[in-house]
């Protein structure tokens, strides 16, 4: 194990978050070193030679080489963009062209600059406040709710988080397959004709 191997997983046992590392399948490793050809000793790399996707808080997916597989997933978004990591909501954190990880807004179909790097992502998911970061989009029994979900499935309300409501708790909360809200929060995206993305 790598020293850069060493540290993520250490982040991972000292997570005070419920942390789930899924196993890693060498095929799609492989496949994902030849279509992603990280550095084995970057977080990265570490990630995709070495884990199928880590889980923290039933929230936020981070891809890998395995049941959340980033070839699979970065299928479905339909830029140039590598996408990392997804939550339940749809919200896609991605590597921008100046290298930092931004953030796929699902209220706001729009994407900002975390200003981090990877590895930097990683730490703050495991370690850092995403509950301030998801205040506004979490309900009462996400924990439960969200546990309950498979992999390939996320949480859409209605009206769309993107749309005027009341409140949260006002709207109509389904799972359905990410796909589906991936594929939604793209067609809705492509109306909006922003041409930054085109």
């Amino acid at each position: 194990m790598n020293d850069t191997a060493q540290k993520i997983f250490d982040m991972i046992r000292q997570s005070p978050k419920q942390v789930t590392v899924l196993p890693c399948d060498d095929s799609i490793s492989r496949q994902a070193r030849e279509q992603y050809p990280a550095d084995p000793e970057s977080a990265l790399g570490v990630v995709l030679d070495q884990t199928g996707g880590i889980v923290i808080d039933g929230w936020i997916r981070v891809y890998g080489s395995g049941p959340l597989n980033i070839l699979a997933r970065n299928a479905l978004f339909p830029y140039d963009d590598l996408v990392v990591a997804e939550d339940v909501l749809g919200g896609l954190f991605l590597f921008l062209k100046n290298g930092n990880i931004g953030y796929f807004a699902p209220d706001s179909l729009e994407t900002e600059d975390l200003e981090v790097r990877y590895s930097q992502f990683l730490s703050w998911c495991l370690h850092g406040d995403t509950d301030q970061f998801y205040a506004d989009l979490r309900w009462a029994g996400w924990q439960e709710d969200t546990a309950a979900l498979s992999l390939s499935d996320g949480v859409v309300f209605y009206p769309f988080l993107w749309a005027d409501a009341e409140s949260l708790e006002s709207r109509k909360r389904s799972v359905v397959p990410m796909k589906e809200i991936i594929g939604l929060e793209m067609d809705c995206f492509r109306q909006l004709q922003q041409p930054d993305r085109e």
